[in-house]
């Protein structure tokens, strides 16, 4: 079966996306990202922010190896609003309401090991963005689940796994870790504590 990316920003794709679809924002790390999540000869069916951006996209699997598309969803999000078919979505969740959430909620940091022993979010799981689909069967799919990264981009990519993996109370942190530190809230790991 073909697999479905989402080439829109996190806003836009937690807004209203068709179910089952990969967030991997079309930015020239796109192509980093269908490298590490990708398999080489799955189709790949494109959602686009506009049908004038498919070449510059394209261009981005094509860097990774990735020349096998069955085609894009043409007119973007609003043919599919408009054709009144279903829509699932990403709540976002601030660093604020992170810092105030009590302990049911499960904070997920998909960075990597480096960025992570850097410092992270109190309490955070540490599951790194390539191997968060084996090790998200460690979470509680009963409790909700917030995911951060640097700032949002790989949180996104990351909501959408566990989404496909069947959890249902999934958040985006918007600005995430950089939000996280300029908000001064406490910091776990790095060298302060060293």
């Amino acid at each position: 079966a073909g697999v479905l990316i989402d080439t829109r920003m996190m806003l836009g794709f937690g807004g209203g996306h068709i179910s089952g679809a990969i967030n991997i924002g079309g930015t020239p790390m796109l192509s980093i990202w269908a490298g590490w999540l990708l398999e080489p000869d799955q189709p790949i069916l494109l959602v686009l922010d506009s049908d004038t951006k498919v070449e510059e996209i394209v261009k981005y699997f094509l860097r990774t190896g990735y020349s096998n598309f069955a085609g894009y969803l043409a007119g973007g999000m609003t043919s599919w609003d408009n054709a009144g078919f279903e829509l699932d979505e990403v709540d976002q969740m601030t660093v604020h309401e992170v810092k105030k959430a009590d302990t049911t909620l499960q904070v997920v940091d998909v960075r990597a090991p480096s960025e992570w022993e850097e410092g992270h979010v109190p309490g955070a799981i540490h599951m790194f963005l390539p191997d968060l689909r084996k090790k998200s069967a460690q979470l509680d799919k009963s409790r909700p689940v917030a995911v951060y990264c640097d700032s949002g981009y790989r949180a996104s990519i990351g909501t959408s796994i566990l989404k496909q993996e069947g959890f249902d109370a999934v958040y985006n942190i918007p600005g995430s870790w950089q939000a996280w530190k300029k908000a001064k809230f406490p910091i776990s790991g790095g060298k302060s504590e060293n």
